[in-house]
C-alpha cells in the first residue's frame, strides 16, 4: 500500500490545511487509513480568525490592528498553560472529520455510538460503550455554538468534527467477538497507538437508550473556573487571556498551585516614532460563548484593546478547546502591515508567569533557546539562524515542560520554517526583570514578584495571516514519544 502526504481541506471551504497520510484503496471494504500528522497538530479548523474593521464599520489605523492582532493571539495561547497527573500512557484527544467516514455521514447526532470491547473472567468479552463528541462547524470551519439547542436532535453534516479519548480504547474483534450492541449499517474501526474502537450509527436505540456520560472537563462561569480531575485552572475574571492560578491535585485530597499571575506585555519601537508599551490593562479578552461535552469544554474569546479612555473591539476571536487532559489552541499571527517596514527589531510580546516554589526547584526540560538581548538587536535574520537549530523539515517544535511532583505542565509549540526564517519563535525569559532594560520592558524589579517566561519578536514579519499550532500536553511518559493529537486509523469493516 502506498502511503503519500497531501493536504485536504474541510468540505466547502477554501483555507483549512489539514496534513494526513492516507492510504488510497476507494471506499470498498477494507483497509482505509487516514493517518494524521502528529506534527500538524489537528488544526482542526476549530478557529479561522476573523478580522476587519469592527460592526460599526469605522476605520482603524494599522497600528491597533497591528498589536491588537499580535496580542489577542499570541497572549491567549500562552496563558492556558493546563496540568495533568502522568498515568494514561497516550494523552491527548483524537478526532476525525465526518466526510472521513461517509457511510455515517447521516442521521441524528445522538444516533452516533463507540464502543471499545473488553475481556472479562472466563476469556468473555464484552462491549463498553465509550464517550465521543460530534461538534457542529460552519462552511468555513468555526464552531456553532447554537445556545439554547439540543444539538443532539440536529442531523450532523460531513464538516462535523468527532472527537474522543484514544486512552478508553479497547481490544480488536476477533472470531469469538458477540456482536455489537447496536448499529444501523457501517461499522468503521477506529485504531490508534491506545487501543481500538469501533464506530457506528444506532438509530434504533437513539431514542430508547440515550448515551449519557459525564463531563469530563466541568467549567464555574461565577468562579470563571475549569476543572478535570488532573487540574483546576481559573481565568482572570478581568482578563480570559491570562489565567489567576492552575493547580494541581495534591496527595491529599487539596489542591495545589503551580503557577499564578500571567501578564502580557507588547513592546513596539516603531521606526521614526516613538515607543510604544501595552500591558495586560490594555489588552482584554471576553468569553463570548461556551458549549460543555463529554469529551471538551468548548469556549470562544473576543478581543479588545483600549486606546486612551476608548475600548476597540478588534472583530477578533478564536475557539479552543480544553479536554481532560490536554488543550489545543490553534494560532494566527494576522498582521495588517509589514512589521520590518514599520518596527525596529526589539518589538515583540512577553507573556510571563509566577512560578510556585515548589515548581521552582522542580526538574524541567526545555527545547527552546533562552533569549539574548544582543542577538535581538541583530535584527531577525541572525535571530532566525538560532530558531531555525529546532526545526526539521518544514516544521519547528518548541517545548517546555515543569516536572512536579510527578505532574507535568507542559506546552508544545510547532512553527512553520517560515516564520522562524522571520524570526518569530519563542524565547525563554528565565526572570523577566534581568532583560528588562535591554529589551525596554520597564519592569520594576523591587515592586514586583519573579515571573519567568516566553517572548516572541515580531519585528520581522511581513503582512498577513501566520498560523501555528499551539497544544497542552499533559502527562505522557517522558518514554512515550507522541504528539498531539493522536494518529487515528480508520478501517471500514462493514
Amino acid at each position: 500500500m502506498s502511503v503519500s502526504q497531501f493536504t485536504t481541506r474541510h468540505p466547502d471551504q477554501q483555507a483549512c490545511p489539514i496534513p494526513f497520510l492516507r492510504g488510497f484503496l476507494g471506499d470498498q471494504v477494507g483497509w482505509k487509513w487516514v493517518v494524521k500528522v502528529a506534527k500538524a497538530k489537528l488544526r482542526w479548523c476549530l478557529a479561522r480568525v476573523g478580522h476587519g474593521n469592527g460592526a460599526s464599520g469605522r476605520s482603524y489605523s494599522w497600528l491597533p490592528l497591528l498589536l491588537s492582532s499580535l496580542s489577542c493571539h499570541l497572549g491567549l495561547a500562552l496563558c492556558c498553560i493546563l496540568v495533568l497527573r502522568p498515568g494514561a500512557a497516550y494523552a491527548c484527544p483524537s478526532a476525525v472529520f465526518l466526510h472521513e467516514v461517509p457511510r455515517l455521514s447521516r442521521g441524528q447526532r445522538q444516533e452516533m455510538r463507540l464502543f471499545a470491547l473488553r475481556m472479562v473472567t472466563a476469556g468473555r468479552q464484552v462491549w463498553e460503550p465509550l464517550p465521543l463528541q460530534l461538534d457542529p462547524l460552519t462552511p468555513e470551519g468555526r464552531l456553532i455554538f447554537a445556545p439554547g439547542t439540543d444539538l443532539s436532535q440536529i442531523n450532523h453534516q460531513a464538516s462535523d468534527l468527532l472527537t474522543f479519548q484514544s486512552e478508553d480504547f479497547g481490544r480488536p474483534m476477533d472470531v469469538n467477538t458477540p456482536p455489537l450492541p447496536c448499529s444501523s449499517g457501517a461499522i468503521y474501526e477506529v485504531s490508534t497507538a491506545a487501543g481500538v474502537a469501533y464506530l457506528t450509527s444506532c438509530a434504533a436505540m437513539a431514542n430508547s437508550v440515550p448515551a449519557r456520560f459525564p463531563a469530563r472537563v466541568t467549567f464555574d462561569q461565577a468562579h470563571h473556573t475549569l476543572q478535570s480531575r488532573f487540574y483546576r485552572y481559573r481565568f482572570n475574571p478581568d482578563n480570559y487571556m491570562q489565567f489567576a492560578s492552575i493547580a494541581f491535585p495534591g496527595a491529599r485530597g487539596e489542591w495545589d498551585e503551580v503557577a499564578s499571575d500571567s501578564r502580557l506585555l507588547i513592546h513596539a519601537d516603531i521606526k521614526n516614532f516613538f515607543t510604544m508599551r501595552f500591558d495586560s490593562r490594555q489588552i482584554v479578552s471576553r468569553l463570548e460563548a461556551s458549549r460543555l461535552g463529554p469529551i471538551a469544554n468548548l469556549a470562544r474569546l473576543s478581543f479588545f484593546l483600549r486606546i486612551l479612555l476608548f475600548k476597540v473591539r478588534m472583530s477578533l476571536a478564536t475557539d479552543v478547546g480544553f479536554f481532560v487532559d490536554s488543550a489545543h489552541i490553534p494560532m494566527q499571527v494576522d498582521l495588517p502591515v509589514n512589521a520590518y517596514e514599520r518596527l525596529n527589531s526589539g518589538s515583540g510580546i512577553l507573556y510571563s508567569w509566577h512560578l510556585a516554589s515548589a515548581a521552582v526547584v522542580a526538574t524541567k526540560t526545555m527545547r527552546m533557546p533562552r533569549l539574548d538581548p544582543a542577538l535581538v538587536h541583530m535584527g531577525f535574520k541572525d535571530l532566525a539562524k538560532l530558531g531555525l537549530s529546532y526545526c526539521h523539515g518544514d516544521s519547528c517544535l518548541f517545548n517546555y515542560t515543569v516536572d512536579f511532583h510527578g505532574q507535568q505542565l507542559s506546552m508544545a509549540l510547532d512553527l512553520r520554517r517560515s516564520l522562524v526564517e522571520k524570526g518569530f519563535f519563542p524565547m525563554f525569559v528565565a526572570d523577566t526583570h534581568k532583560p528588562s532594560e535591554a529589551m525596554g520592558w520597564g519592569l520594576d524589579a523591587e515592586e514586583d514578584t519573579k515571573h519567568i517566561g516566553m517572548y516572541f519578536e515580531v519585528s520581522g514579519l511581513p503582512e498577513g495571516a501566520h498560523p501555528w499550532d499551539f497544544w497542552l500536553r499533559l502527562g505522557a511518559p517522558d518514554q512515550v514519544q507522541l504528539s498531539c493529537p493522536q494518529a487515528v486509523a480508520l478501517r471500514l469493516i462493514k
